[in-house]
């Protein structure tokens, strides 16, 4: 990894990790004003924020499925919620004093986990979105591939032409003629 591609990664790192806190704190906390008829103190949405983006920054390293997305979802979701209630003095929830036991019950544990549903849907659907983008950058950035594969081809030994075998200068020759010397004188009779 080359020293400009760290503070890139954190960055993307940080930036999907702020998208996931601001979900869950937005939802979580809108629900909860709404169902406990009062807004939650700033000082429970600030804490929320920072312990939902601490942890999701450690999950980001890679894409993440529904299943996963929605595990954290569920157990920020929850977390948050046990926040606000310890934030807002456990005086007032879901429009009665809180007794300190059920947080609210099975409607309060519904809403969250259909909250939570649907917001890993749609998270999910960006976080794939933002890995396709991711992806294709990547694939521009890099240089450009040949189409075809460099194949090396091995290197052909050269091809010689075979050796004639020569009879060795010594042997006598069947079919040779010795013509050394001045011509016979032909005789006639």
């Amino acid at each position: 990894m080359s020293d400009s591609a760290l503070p890139d990664r954190l960055l993307s790192r940080s930036a999907r990790a702020v998208v996931f806190a601001t979900v869950c704190l937005t939802l979580t906390a809108a629900g909860h004003a709404f169902s406990a008829g009062a807004a939650v103190p700033a000082a429970g949405i600030g804490l929320g924020f920072l312990l939902v983006a601490g942890v999701a920054a450690l999950l980001t390293g890679a894409e993440r499925s529904y299943p996963t997305i929605l595990g954290g979802l569920l157990g920020a979701q929850f977390g948050l919620h046990v926040l606000f209630v310890q934030v807002s003095d456990g005086t007032v929830h879901h429009g009665l004093p809180h007794t300190g036991h059920g947080h609210g019950g099975a409607t309060m544990t519904l809403a969250h986990t259909l909250a939570a549903l649907v917001t890993a849907w749609w998270l999910r659907r960006g976080e794939k979105a933002a890995w396709s983008l991711a992806r294709r950058i990547a694939a521009a950035a890099s240089p450009p591939r040949p189409l075809l594969p460099d194949v090396r081809v091995a290197a052909r030994p050269a091809v010689r032409p075979v050796a004639r075998i020569l009879p060795a200068r010594t042997a006598p020759l069947r079919h040779a003629v010795s013509r050394r010397g001045p011509p016979r004188a032909l005789s006639l009779a």
